[in-house]
C-alpha cells in the first residue's frame, strides 16, 4: 500500500508540475528551468538549491528531460521514508511512470511537443525517482 500512494502521489505532483506551471508546455532552456525546479521543491519542503544541484547533474542534454528528472529527485527526496518503502516493495520506477505517462492523453501531447518519447521520459523520471531517494 505504501508504494502505490508514494507512487500516486509522485506522478500527481510530476503531472501538475507539467500542466500548471508553464501553461502546458515542458521548458525547453535551463534559464527557464531551473527557476522552476526551485519553486516546486520549495514548495514540497525541500532546498531549492539541492533542486537545482540535481537538476545540474542530470545527464541529459535536454532542458525537458533534466527537468523530469529534478521534479522526481524533488518528489523522492520530499518524503524520503515512503521513498525507501517504495524502493524496497514498489514496482520499478521507470515502467510504473511509462504507464502512467501512457494513460495521460495531456502528458502525452506536451512530450510529443517537447520531443521526447516516453520511455526518455520514463527514464528521465525514474532515475529521479531512485537518485532523490538516496
Amino acid at each position: 500500500m505504501v508504494e502505490y500512494a508514494t507512487i500516486t502521489a509522485a506522478l500527481a505532483m510530476l503531472a501538475s508540475s507539467l500542466h500548471g506551471i508553464v501553461g502546458g508546455a515542458l521548458p525547453l532552456s535551463d534559464r527557464k528551468a531551473g527557476p522552476q525546479v526551485a519553486s516546486i521543491a520549495r514548495s514540497q519542503h525541500v532546498s531549492g538549491a539541492q533542486a537545482r544541484a540535481a537538476y545540474a547533474k542530470a545527464s541529459y542534454r535536454k532542458p525537458a528531460l533534466r527537468y523530469l528528472y529534478a521534479v522526481s529527485w524533488v518528489s523522492s527526496a520530499s518524503n524520503l521514508s515512503a521513498c525507501e518503502a517504495a524502493k524496497l516493495l514498489g514496482p520499478d520506477p521507470t515502467a510504473a511512470a511509462a504507464q502512467a505517462l501512457r494513460a495521460s492523453p495531456k502528458t502525452l501531447v506536451l512530450l510529443g511537443k517537447a520531443h521526447i518519447t516516453v520511455s526518455q521520459a520514463a527514464s528521465a523520471i525514474g532515475r529521479g525517482t531512485t537518485d532523490g531517494c538516496a
